[in-house]
């Protein structure tokens, strides 16, 4: 199989399943959507339309963040490296 995939460019990356600190950015992503379900779902049983409503809620409140700190100046312009780094 991997001779397969390779053939069609892509690449495999090695994630091992047990330690967070592999996956840095989007283990923080998960656990950011864990810490706003317990927050606003608690144990409240919900159907799958009251779940996915309150997924892409959660989804909005975060994808609406900056993706870096907001300056004051309204003449500073974000550079494309500052947001890299």
């Amino acid at each position: 199989m991997r001779e397969a995939v390779e053939s069609e460019g892509i690449k495999w990356h090695f994630n091992p399943p047990a330690p967070p600190n592999f996956g840095e950015i989007w283990e923080a992503g998960v656990r950011n959507v864990k810490a706003h379900l317990i927050r606003v779902v608690g144990a409240q049983v919900l159907t799958f339309e009251e779940f996915y409503t309150v997924l892409v809620q959660i989804e909005s409140v975060l994808n609406s963040r900056p993706l870096y700190p907001m300056s004051s100046d309204p003449n500073d312009i974000l550079r494309l490296l500052q947001v890299i780094s």
